[in-house]
């Protein structure tokens, strides 16, 4: 359900300022507004920000190093005390970490920058002169530069003018071209005809060969450097733990500043503004006058304009599925929490896209340990809860449809067994499709009939009738009418009761559904617009297709890996039999669990893709914002009293 959120503003002494923001932190109950009028300390935010973002840069760096937590490992549990008091230590490490961070990508960038040269200067090895001297001559020009190696004899027939030295074999050469000053132009010229690039020696003193012996030194050098720094950031991984619980005080702070920064201030008072849940307000009140009895706190309903953030407060088994509704979007908090009407469905379709028991079992073995043991929480831990009850629900189905890691039952127990229960969908695949639909139809109606009940709590009863319970006749009255005259054996009188109650919603929405409109005319063109929409509802009911094809493609190629992994057992060499064997098994797991990791996925989008459009749009306002209030927004550690 949507929670009543209440406008609060609280004013107190501002020597009680930093005291009271400390004990409504911890309740995580207040949204603080901005106030207009506030004065911002820019000084202390930034510091606040600096912190976090140096602790936050310590962490990346560390990231490969320290202790590594288990998949399962439970998020450790520190007071606040206890992580703000490592916050100046630290800070000192993470000094220490970028100083590191920062010599190492100098010695890089150096590393890179010298092998660069060494490379450019490798054609050049046997040139015997200083690069920086050879030219140092009025009478004659020189052109370092490369060539084609096809192009070398073309040299040979300007001997007269020219004068040339290689000095690297291969299909580019290393050469220098040597004239008299005033042939410069011409044989600049003439060069340029050629496949040659001219080459500027760098900066270095000396020969290449000696230039590549003092880089090569150099880097040997850096990479010495570089290994003893990279030994030093392994050493400061065990800091990782404390920098993390540091971090997260940092935050702690951070978002303590940005809610007294956000607050209206006077020399001698604050005012503070926000939102809180209305089952808060007595937890609010009993914090500030924990610190102080001198202040005015005054909680009220949202005046017209005002628009609070959206709340919700569901049971045990709804609240994961709170996370699958605010990927689409959070609920107006002047409409309703859709939460608790859509759960059971998408358990429902959920289980049927998986539909094999064996897959269930995994699936919701993982989701429990991993639960239990790693305490997720936020977006995350919800879809993981989501994840455990759809994996219940696709044991059922297994149990149902007859199939346990793409094997049908009749082959575990034997063809004398019960399964399936209901259908089995590769023999009976429309009767599987019609359920789909029949479930895709139970499914929309639901949301028509949600929509119903929100009319009239509203007091719209005409919305209700004449907009939304004519749909439900329409839809009804034509699966009866062709149920009619698709299936034998339905008795005539289904099919008329069915067309009577198609007729009935249709002049409804005919003569009723632009009922705001004086003319006739225009009301009938309104109503046959509305009409039109029937082929919505036909789209949206064939969109249950999806249930069928996931189901059935979880099936196939589950049944293909098995028998995949079968042929690799069935060879009559005894050493080969037990070779194949043990490939096959450990091949049939890792195809089994890319299987439920693939499906499960497919399952999730396509279910959440049911619920966003075919279930939410028959109802659903959304719009909402979240509630952002001052907490412990931590990463890494629970806060504990």
């Amino acid at each position: 359900m949507i929670v009543q959120m209440k406008r609060l503003t609280l004013v107190a002494h501002k020597t009680d300022e930093r005291a009271i923001v400390d004990a409504l932190q911890p309740l995580g109950a207040v949204e603080v507004q901005k106030d207009e009028s506030a004065s911002f300390c820019a000084d202390q935010l930034a510091a606040a920000e600096t912190r976090v973002q140096k602790l936050g840069d310590a962490l990346n760096v560390l990231k490969p190093y320290g202790e590594k937590q288990g998949l399962l490992a439970p998020q450790p549990e520190r007071t606040l005390a206890q992580i703000s008091s490592e916050l100046p230590e630290a800070l000192r490490h993470s000094e220490e970490l970028a100083h590191c961070q920062q010599e190492l990508q100098r010695i890089r960038s150096e590393m890179e920058k010298n092998t660069s040269l060494i490379e450019s200067l490798r054609p050049w090895e046997a040139f015997p002169a200083d690069m920086q001297t050879y030219r140092k001559s009025k009478a004659v020009r020189y052109f370092p530069g490369m060539i084609e190696a096809a192009d070398v004899e073309k040299l040979d027939e300007q001997s007269d003018a020219i004068e040339y030295q290689l000095f690297s074999e291969g299909a580019q050469r290393a050469a220098i071209v040597a004239c008299a000053a005033e042939d410069a132009k011409s044989v600049a010229a003439f060069l340029k005809s050629l496949n040659w690039t001219d080459v500027a020696f760098p900066k270095l003193p000396g020969t290449p060969k000696a230039a590549m012996e003092r880089l090569e030194k150099e880097n040997a050098a850096l990479q010495a450097e570089h290994d003893r720094l990279m030994q030093q950031l392994a050493g400061m991984g065990e800091y990782k733990s404390a920098i993390e619980s540091a971090y997260d005080a940092a935050v702690i702070e951070r978002d303590r500043i940005q809610a007294i920064a956000v607050m209206a201030q006077t020399n001698a008072t604050f005012e503070m503004h926000g939102w809180v849940p209305v089952d808060r307000v007595d937890a609010v009140r009993k914090a500030v006058k924990s610190v102080t009895d001198a202040y005015y706190l005054d909680v009220r309903d949202p005046e017209e304009g005002e628009i609070p953030p959206s709340v919700v407060r569901n049971n045990k088994f709804n609240t994961p599925f709170e996370e699958v509704t605010n990927l689409y979007s959070r609920p107006d908090p002047r409409g309703i929490d859709a939460t608790p009407y859509m759960a059971p469905f998408y358990v429902l379709l959920f289980g049927l896209m998986l539909s094999d028991s064996g897959y269930g079992l995994i699936l919701t073995l993982f989701c429990w340990i991993y639960t239990k043991f790693k305490k997720p929480t936020g977006m995350f831990g919800g879809i993981v809860r989501v994840l455990f009850w759809g994996g219940i629900s696709t044991m059922i189905w297994g149990l149902l449809v007859g199939t346990c890691f793409g094997l049908d039952f009749d082959v575990i127990f034997g063809t004398n067994n019960l399964f399936p229960l209901i259908v089995d969908p590769m023999e009976n695949p429309i009767g599987m499709l019609i359920l789909c639909f029949g479930l895709g139809v139970l499914h929309i109606l639901f949301g028509v009939c949600i929509k119903i009940k929100m009319s009239f709590d509203t007091g719209d009863w005409q919305t209700a009738i004449f907009d939304n319970l004519s749909w439900i006749l329409i839809v009804v009255g034509l699966i009866l009418y062709g149920a009619t005259a698709a299936v034998a054996g339905v008795p005539a009188l289904i099919g008329t009761i069915g067309l009577i109650l198609a007729v009935v919603g249709a002049l409804m929405l005919l003569l009723f559904k632009g009922r705001e409109k004086k003319n006739v005319f225009s009301r009938t063109i309104s109503g046959l617009g509305e009409l039109y929409q029937v082929t919505s509802y036909l789209s949206d009911i064939l969109s249950y297709a999806r249930l069928f094809a996931l189901g059935i493609a979880t099936g196939v190629i589950a049944s293909v890996f098995n028998d995949l992994c079968g042929m690799l057992m069935g060879s009559s060499n005894i050493i080969l039999r037990i070779l194949g064997i043990a490939v096959a098994l450990a091949l049939l797991v890792a195809l089994h669990l890319f299987n439920i990791a693939i499906n499960t996925l497919g399952a999730f989008v396509h279910c959440a893709r049911l619920q966003y459009v075919e279930f939410y749009g028959k109802f659903y306002e959304a719009g909402g914002r979240k509630f952002l209030p001052l907490g412990y927004n931590t990463k890494h550690v629970k806060i504990t009293e």
